[in-house]
């Protein structure tokens, strides 16, 4: 809502925002001219500005509504104090302390005047600029509160970070995000020093990573694993979880780190609960053809979601297996070929040159003969037609 001219000025005295203040208050005269707040805000906020005269026409108005408002006695107290009239700045005073007898302003200038008071000595007190010492007080500025809480989120946030660095670097875990009740997946300050196997230098692995590298793989996919994104319980990351846990089995990693990230294949494969569907799948989760066809091995158990065509049906016993050929985004050219199974009959025809979109599940390995096979095993699925260079759903099973 929009502030009015008065609660404008306020607003800026408030802060200390002095001739603000008076821009807001001084075209709103006329609005405000039987208005006691107007004046006395007006006024104050001439005398924190040094513009005495103004501040003493602001004060005189004022009193015509309210002669008995300490704030306004003390405005012109320091105003009689200045011009050396101590005689009526003491009754002023007086008027304060009548009212607020424990008014640490008004017993200041009554103490002041009583021991020194002399012309040389007020002189001196304006020269020194200790004047404002005696002006009323206008509160405590809003904006200290809001710098304050800046430093203590600085501060918050500093001892934060202080203590993550200077913890105890085991990683211990004792229930997942998920709702699994977990493994431990304990890790002490040894093992994360030998987290990278110092047997078999020379032995082949898919991936050689630091200590540093695996800890950080480690950490991730348990985090993927178990914390669920954007404090929706039924989402999170298991899929980006498995491929972390895919590279430390495929890497150098030590055998109980390995251990544990079968650990974490393991609460994962047993969360069927969790499971993605083509609606939780997150979009950063869905991995592309090319990736999984450069490196097999890596993406075993992760899943999918790609749009394809399927051919050449082959029924076994209880499955349904064909040739999906995965096509781009524009459904014109195929990127590669896989096969794929149903563990029941399609309810939809899905053979020829209908599109299909496909969730699945991929697994993979190392054949007999040394070879890598790839297999994916469909989950659901959704027959798409094209219509104008879009693909439109016709319904899901």
């Amino acid at each position: 809502m929009k502030k009015t001219p008065l609660e404008k000025g306020l607003y800026y005295l408030s802060r200390r925002r002095f001739a603000e203040c008076l821009l807001a208050l001084e075209p709103a005269a006329d609005l405000y001219r039987d208005s006691f707040v107007y004046y006395l805000t007006g006024g104050l906020a001439c005398l924190y500005l040094d513009d005495f005269g103004s501040a003493n026409l602001y004060f005189q108005r004022a009193r015509q509504f309210s002669s008995t408002n300490p704030t306004l006695l003390l405005g012109q107290a320091v105003l009689f104090l200045r011009h050396g009239d101590t005689n009526r700045a003491v009754q002023y005073y007086l008027d304060v302390l009548e009212q607020e007898p424990k008014n640490r302003i008004a017993k200041k200038g009554m103490a002041f005047i009583k021991e020194k008071g002399t012309a040389e000595d007020i002189f001196r007190l304006i020269d020194n600029n200790k004047l404002k010492d005696f002006y009323p007080s206008i509160g405590i500025n809003p904006d200290i509160f809001t710098f304050a809480l800046m430093l203590l989120a600085v501060a918050a946030v500093a001892a934060a970070v202080f203590l993550f660095m200077s913890r105890p670097r085991d990683i211990r875990f004792w229930r997942s995000g998920n709702g699994l009740e977990a493994q431990d997946f304990y890790l002490s300050t040894d093992d994360l020093k030998n987290i990278g196997t110092s047997e078999f230098p020379d032995a082949s692995f898919s991936y050689h990573y630091t200590d540093a590298e695996l800890e950080k793989i480690y950490r991730n996919a348990y985090k993927c694993a178990t914390a669920p994104v954007g404090g929706d319980d039924s989402v999170h990351r298991a899929n980006t979880a498995r491929l972390e846990a895919n590279k430390i089995l495929n890497s150098n990693a030590s055998d109980l780190v390995k251990s544990r990230a079968r650990d974490i294949i393991a609460a994962i494969e047993a969360d069927r609960e969790h499971e993605p569907t083509f609606n939780t799948l997150l979009e950063g989760e869905r991995f592309s053809c090319s990736d999984v066809m450069a490196d097999p091995l890596l993406y075993n158990g992760c899943w999918i979601v790609w749009s394809g065509r399927l051919y050449n049906e082959e029924v076994g016993d209880g499955t349904f297996r064909y040739e999906f050929y995965v096509y781009d985004d524009s459904f014109e050219h195929p990127e590669g070929r896989f096969d794929i199974e149903f563990t029941k009959v399609p309810a939809k025809p899905v053979q020829g040159d209908r599109m299909v979109q496909i969730l699945a599940k991929i697994e993979s390995g190392v054949s007999d003969d040394g070879g890598v096979y790839v297999l994916l095993r469909e989950k659901e699925y959704i027959p798409m037609m094209r219509n104008q260079s879009k693909v439109q759903s016709l319904n899901q099973k």
